[in-house]
């Protein structure tokens, strides 16, 4: 029997990304108490998220991806503003939104996913895409005024990098949270 592996694609992002988003997510902490704040090592954009599969499913993407350096390009991504899913007055999400130069190239690279991953057995996401970096989650109720004051008056600065490449992304549950391991890298044709 094959091993379960759970997974996703997702675009990473460069260390010092990383590390201004983690200084910014030390500020939001003090604003919350119930949220649940991503790690540094954690940040990512997720293209699609592959759920729990069998060893040999993942294995047999990896040709399906690798066949498309020569047609996706490299672009470049650029964080926008801050927001939350589903909303502010309820928030169970909140994340850091994002768009791509030139201006479709993002959405590209996901519906050319979700194409080549369909005849392998990946049903295509039927929910709109909305590219974002999750920075944290909350399952408790609290009350997030200060938090939105706070960003209100503290935005976190534009940032922008090159995407060249993306990567099939390990998800490894542990009990201080998930850990991530890159089994892939998928280069963007130059």
């Amino acid at each position: 029997m094959s091993e379960i592996i759970r997974s996703f694609l997702a675009v990473e992002l460069p260390e010092l990304l990383k590390f201004k988003l983690a200084e910014f997510i030390a500020s939001l902490q003090m604003k919350t108490s119930k949220t649940k704040w991503a790690r540094e090592a954690n940040l990512h954009l997720t293209l699609k998220f592959l759920g729990n599969q069998p060893a040999d499913k993942i294995d047999a993407l990896i040709p399906a991806l690798i066949r498309g350096n020569s047609i996706l390009k490299p672009f470049r991504l650029t964080t926008t503003k801050l927001g939350a899913f589903p909303g502010k007055k309820r928030p169970r999400v909140f994340w850091l939104g994002t768009e791509s130069t030139p201006s479709n190239a993002l959405m590209i690279l996901r519906n050319w996913i979700e194409d080549n991953l369909e005849p392998l057995g990946f049903e295509k996401e039927t929910k709109p895409f909305r590219p974002h970096l999750t920075l944290g989650r909350s399952k408790i109720p609290e009350n997030f005024d200060a938090l939105w004051e706070y960003l209100e008056a503290h935005p976190f600065p534009p940032f922008s990098f090159e995407v060249e490449h993306f990567v099939l992304m390990r998800s490894i549950l542990k009990p201080a949270g998930a850990e991530y391991r890159v089994l892939q890298k998928f280069s963007l044709q130059k």
